[in-house]
């Protein structure tokens, strides 16, 4: 079979080689999945620089999340999985920019067999991401205001999807005025662009209101903004650094206003929470794919042997939506 890694690491455009591997045989527990579809994420070409919380060994095979089709399947698992068409938990343990993937039975979900697979195969990272931002930091009544930096990353579109499913209403930050009318009839209640003015801008779209929660994977100015609109006691969620500065919050927001400033990695919470809860997570959120509550937009897809095409892509700044390898 072909499989993507690297030897080492470096630019997602070079460092990245297509070479031939043994099709791995399911193991004890496990079942082999033959991949149809999987997503180049943000964290996937920080993990090829070598700039991610995880630094696998090398030479190291890659790719984060994807669906497939279980081939076979190791002892003791029952063999009337085989035909499955499954979404792979984002584990870290298994790679998915490869032909064939052997991974443990409980990390293989079981999903719509006639859903879009495309859309399946976004499901590992970023609605996940958005759902356990927006649910698990601070509990958020029926109104309440969200905002969020990077409204128009990947995360920031779910956040805004789950967030009006919710009965939330959603304020975002986006860099490029030409997406703001996308994301208002995307749902958003408020898209603000980054600016001298955005204090401001905060302010006018608020109306008075204050944010309930502040959700950041950008850093910048412009999380200081945000908490600045933020209640008493309110909390800051920086799940991203894409802006390569700082979460910048005033002093006297932290000291007289009791803001707290979380972390968010998918991985902590995957490894810490019950296989069930997480199935349960998936489940539901796969319904809202199929419902078509939750969709993304779609830059590109490619073969794998044109890895070169598809990484340039995804690094470009312009791009709007996801690339992806497809089967």
């Amino acid at each position: 079979m072909r499989t993507l890694q690297i030897r080492a690491f470096g630019k997602p455009t070079v460092a990245p080689e297509l070479v031939e591997a043994e099709t791995p045989e399911p193991q004890t527990g496990q079942v082999l999945v033959a991949m149809e579809a999987a997503p180049v994420n943000p964290s996937d070409l920080l993990l090829i620089r070598g700039w991610y919380g995880h630094r696998p060994a090398l030479p190291a095979a890659l790719g984060t999340e994807g669906i497939g089709r279980v081939t076979s399947v190791g002892p003791g698992v029952d063999a009337a999985r085989i035909g499955e068409r499954v979404m792979l938990v984002p584990t870290l343990r298994h790679s998915t920019w490869q032909d064939h993937v052997a991974v443990d039975a409980q990390d293989a979900l079981t999903v719509d067999p006639v859903a879009d697979p495309i859309q399946l195969a976004m499901l590992g990272v970023n609605p996940l991401t958005a759902d356990v931002l927006l649910r698990h930091f601070v509990d958020l009544a029926p109104g309440a205001w969200v905002g969020q930096t990077g409204g128009s990353s990947a995360v920031g579109r779910c956040v805004i999807a789950l967030a009006r499913h919710a009965g939330l209403r959603t304020i975002s930050v986006v860099r490029r005025p030409e997406v703001a009318a996308e994301l208002l009839a995307a749902g958003a209640d408020a898209v603000v662009v980054d600016g001298s003015d955005l204090a401001d801008q905060i302010k006018d779209a608020l109306g008075g209101e204050r944010l309930a929660l502040v959700l950041d994977p950008i850093a910048g100015e412009a999380v200081m903004e945000l908490a600045a609109r933020l209640v008493h006691g309110g909390t800051v969620v920086s799940y991203g650094g894409m802006s390569g500065g700082l979460v910048a919050i005033a002093p006297a927001d932290l000291i007289f206003r009791d803001l707290k400033v979380r972390g968010f990695w998918q991985k902590h919470w995957l490894d810490a929470t019950p296989r069930e809860e997480v199935a349960a997570s998936y489940a539901r959120l796969a319904g809202l794919v199929v419902d078509g509550v939750l969709h993304s937009p779609v830059a590109a897809t490619y073969p794998l042997e044109r890895f070169p095409d598809a990484l340039a892509h995804a690094t470009r700044k312009d791009r709007v939506g996801k690339v992806l390898f497809t089967w």
